[in-house]
């Protein structure tokens, strides 16, 4: 070094001859000057591309996150609008078992069929699902279980009441007189007639089913063996209460299958038919009587 020059020597070792460089003073101070400043922003740059890259990662990551959050948004929207089909489809199985049952009037079952208005809550929905907006979605799917919620509570109370109901309803009607008792002629009906003994007019409170002497007599529902005996005008009879306010009186038999305090089922052969009592022939003289009240057997014939 000397002069205003510095000279710079490269050894080489495959070559034997020795470079030399010339630089003048000024400008290898301003490269001395430059060079730590060079490292220092190679290091700045390299430090922010590492941070902007992870950034970049991170942000791709927010992204599928959010994509997938999206997703999951729209397959719980979905299956909200299922449950809101399903829950319907049970109300309407409900309002029509209580038709058919003749079960309608239970206040809360009446409350849930109200008629509202406005956009239904799956039209809010989809409306929400177009406009991207989930955090108002979120909300409105929010309150969507919770009316859910509370839909399949109220629905599954409605369904035990009604289970409880059809329950009573079922062993009703297996009390209650349904089929005919025998099988015959029908030759006289319930209400007032001309007495084929006296010729007058009375009240005739059952009817009269004719057949051979000894033909079966069934019981017409499921009830206990109240009475047997003797009666003038009757003969022979039976008496079977079936519960509910349903008593059943058959008259003229010759012949009596079950005991006072027996228990009988629907189709259960009771009695046979015969003339006993004050009788033209051979017949049953059959009652229905509700609350002790005489009524049309007829109307309480099913098969």
């Amino acid at each position: 070094m000397g002069g205003d020059f510095y000279n710079i020597l490269i050894f080489s070792k495959k070559a034997a001859a020795i470079r030399r460089y010339r630089l003048p003073r000024p400008l290898a101070k301003l490269i001395l000057f430059f060079i730590p400043i060079f490292f220092i922003l190679l290091g700045y740059f390299s430090f922010d591309y590492v941070i902007m890259r992870q950034k970049v990662l991170e942000l791709s990551r927010l992204r599928g996150e959010t994509q997938l959050q999206r997703s999951q948004i729209h397959f719980f929207s979905e299956k909200i609008g299922e449950l809101e089909k399903k829950i319907g489809g049970m109300r309407e199985f409900d309002r029509r078992l209580r038709i058919l049952a003749n079960l309608e009037g239970s206040e809360e079952s009446t409350r849930r069929f109200f008629g509202v208005g406005g956009p239904s809550h799956e039209d809010i929905r989809e409306t929400l699902l177009l406009q991207r907006n989930e955090e108002e979605l979120m909300r409105q799917m929010r309150q969507d279980l919770e009316r859910l919620d509370e839909e399949a509570t109220a629905e599954g109370n409605s369904l035990k009441e009604l289970e409880s109901l059809l329950q009573n309803k079922r062993v009703q009607l297996t009390h209650t007189p349904s089929i005919w008792p025998t099988r015959g002629w029908f030759t006289s009906g319930f209400g007032y007639r001309i007495s084929p003994f006296t010729g007058l007019r009375q009240m005739h409170e059952g009817i009269d089913i004719s057949n051979r002497i000894g033909t079966p007599i069934m019981a017409p529902a499921d009830g206990l063996v109240t009475n047997i005996g003797r009666e003038w005008g009757f003969g022979k009879i039976l008496v079977i209460s079936h519960g509910f306010g349903f008593i059943t009186r058959y008259g003229h038999l010759s012949r009596i299958n079950v005991k006072v305090g027996q228990k009988v089922k629907r189709g259960q052969k009771i009695a046979e038919m015969g003339s006993t009592g004050r009788s033209t022939g051979p017949h049953l003289h059959y009652e229905v009587r509700v609350n002790g009240v005489p009524v049309n057997p007829i109307k309480y014939v099913l098969n």
